[in-house]
């Protein structure tokens, strides 16, 4: 049953808790928890095909699924969108041809560039003021989502998803579930992380490896700004 349990521990990374998931792909709890606890290999294919769309996984590798798929960085990258996981894949792909001492041509007359406006910052590292009111205008290239706020990503520690300078956008909400990717502001001080909440308080994670990780129990004032947009 060690391949259910990987498939477990990716349905609570994507959505908080097998239950959520469960609601968010329309199958019933019960019909989860069955395939979960009775194997994989004796569910429905149309049930699997829908638990494997709610991961952005291919049904083909459900079968191959190991503790490769459940690293750290894969489990980062199943919660991303299609265009999103492509865009980790061009990050890694470039920093290869660095390390090969290739040189990397870009074409940049056919990106479309937009105008967007910039609420404050937030940072990737060890926290920053997250001012109110439009701090500054700037030209996006690519596509502008549907975001209640827009910020600037200050420092390294949340590549290679999100670059230093980088303009991200969110999604206003005081809730958020654990394996998520958010705002929160600290003591007034603002943080773009992954999260983790336990009994104790939350676990603020950074993507690069190099940074600690940032604990914060109720002795800390900890708002939840928003939900990036991933």
């Amino acid at each position: 049953m060690e391949k259910e349990k990987h498939l477990k521990h990716l349905m609570e990374l994507k959505s908080g808790s097998v239950k959520a998931f469960s609601e968010e792909i329309g199958l019933a709890y019960t019909t989860v928890r069955s395939i979960l606890e009775r194997g994989v290999f004796n569910a429905k294919v149309e049930n699997i095909i829908k638990i494997c769309k709610g991961l952005n996984i291919k049904p083909e590798n459900l079968m191959g699924i190991d503790d490769t798929l459940v690293s750290d960085s894969i489990t980062t990258l199943i919660q991303l969108t299609p265009s999103r996981q492509k865009r980790v894949l061009d990050y890694a792909t470039e920093q290869l041809d660095e390390q090969n001492n290739k040189v990397l041509h870009i074409n940049s007359n056919n990106i479309v560039s937009e105008e967007v406006a910039v609420y404050g910052y937030a940072s990737a590292g060890t926290g920053e003021t997250l001012i109110d009111g439009v701090e500054f205008t700037t030209q996006y290239n690519g596509h502008i989502p549907n975001h209640d706020f827009a910020l600037q990503v200050n420092g390294d520690s949340m590549e290679p998803m999100f670059e230093d300078k980088e303009i991200i956008f969110v999604d206003k909400t005081k809730q958020i579930n654990s394996g998520q990717i958010g705002i929160f502001v600290i003591d007034g001080e603002a943080y773009l992380k992954k999260v983790f909440i336990n009994e104790k308080g939350i676990r603020l994670v950074s993507l690069n490896s190099k940074y600690p990780d940032l604990h914060f129990d109720s002795s800390h004032d900890i708002k939840v700004a928003g939900k990036v947009i991933l």
